[in-house]
């Protein structure tokens, strides 16, 4: 096991500082730089990382390169690119105690690896921890992102490894398969085979069927919450909580009474605004049709890819977390404000400072730590979604 890289009193500052900001009738839990009180400022360890790409020869590649490979709509040389982006380990290994097996589930279409998670020692980490009262543990299927063609499960392991430390749930995510080699709905299909598979297995592993709770990052949150819509419309009753990170749900990028995107809607420090943009633009600038094009779709508006333009009521308890500076922090934020509409219970989570993708900063970032606390402590809730076993949170202060 590694070092954290942050002073365990960066995680407390952030839990005393956080308070609730009501904007557009939508209650957020801010979360605020533990050691920077500057409106729009970037957390110092992000800026302290993005800084390098935005300057000097590796900037002007970067600035120079990007737009041209984007305009080019290639599929696969777009898929290069997305995997060297996505798919680096930025986490350190900080969780001790969290078995991993490796497991292949055969279905109709395909062999699809999974891995499945288990706290084998109650932990006592930094966080605190949530213990089951009895029965079996609840059970987190986490589906990791990378824009449906990049990112890989050793990306947001130890992430998962955090959550079921501290929840003391059982987890499984999957290698599903990746866009352009597999077009949609390939990654869409793999993701509710493996929905149905944990469903049929969840007492062997551990786990209590009645207990499921669906979780994604970017893509993987839009394929979280695709999967929900599923359950909902086939009246499956296997999704009993969402939670969704920094997710696309609006992938045709469709603006209504509800959301417009804007830099207008984005605090920016002055001082920092060339490496904010990169964060905020620089992903952004890819939208407007590149997930469908390397999904081999031309029609962005269907449920399954912008679940936002779509019917909600009915879909389950609803946790979302975003970074200030996520380039899809304003879709995810409309998106909990549409489902508080149709009467979903929702939770909004924003960190102020952060952009996107910045949860895979395990042991690295505190802010990583503290998004693994709040998942857990969603988990640790599922007596309120009805659920057939009480789960109680156990938190430190």
């Amino acid at each position: 096991m590694a070092e954290r890289q942050f002073s365990p009193a960066l995680l407390e500052t952030i839990r005393q500082k956080q308070y609730v900001l009501n904007e557009q009738g939508l209650d957020i839990l801010i979360k605020p730089i533990p050691d920077d009180d500057r409106p729009g400022a970037m957390d110092p360890r992000l800026l302290a990382i993005t800084k390098p790409m935005v300057s000097g020869l590796q900037g002007l590649l970067v600035s120079l390169a990007t737009p041209l490979l984007l305009k080019s709509r290639n599929p696969r040389k777009l898929a290069a690119f997305m995997r060297r982006y996505f798919n680096g380990v930025q986490s350190v290994p900080v969780t001790p105690n969290v078995s991993v097996r490796h497991e292949t589930v055969r279905t109709a279409e395909a062999e699809i690896p999974i891995r499945i998670y288990h706290c084998e020692i109650a932990s006592n980490g930094v966080q605190g921890e949530i213990a089951p009262q009895s029965g079996a543990s609840p059970v987190f299927f986490y589906i990791h992102g990378g824009g449906f063609a990049a990112g890989h499960p050793d990306v947001v392991e130890e992430m998962i490894k955090q959550v079921v430390s501290l929840s003391g749930c059982v987890a499984v995510q999957l290698e599903y398969r990746l866009a352009p080699e597999n077009p949609y709905p390939a990654s869409h299909n793999d993701c509710w085979e493996i929905l149905k598979w944990i469903y049929k297995n969840a007492a062997s592993l551990g786990g209590d069927p009645n207990r499921i709770c669906i979780a994604g990052d970017s893509a993987g949150g839009n394929l979280a919450t695709a999967c929900a819509m599923r359950d909902r419309d086939e009246a499956a009753g296997m999704v009993k909580a969402q939670i969704l990170m920094y997710p696309v749900v609006n992938m045709a990028g469709k603006e209504d009474a509800n959301y417009h995107y804007s830099l207008d809607q984005f605090t920016i420090l002055k001082e920092q605004r060339r490496s904010i943009l990169f964060r905020i633009t620089g992903m952004r600038s890819g939208s407007g049709g590149l997930l469908g094009c390397l999904l081999g779709v031309k029609d962005e508006t269907i449920p399954a890819l912008s679940p936002y333009l779509h019917e909600l009521r009915g879909l389950p308890p609803t946790l979302i977390l975003c970074g200030e500076f996520d380039c899809l922090r304003l879709d995810g934020e409309a998106y909990a404000r549409k489902l508080k509409a149709a009467g979903v219970p929702v939770r909004t989570v924003r960190y102020l400072g952060m952009g996107h993708a910045f949860a895979e900063w395990i042991g690295v970032q505190p802010q990583a730590d503290d998004c693994m606390a709040e998942i857990s402590r969603f988990i640790g809730e599922y007596e309120r979604f009805g659920a057939r076993h009480r789960c109680v949170a156990i938190l430190k202060p």
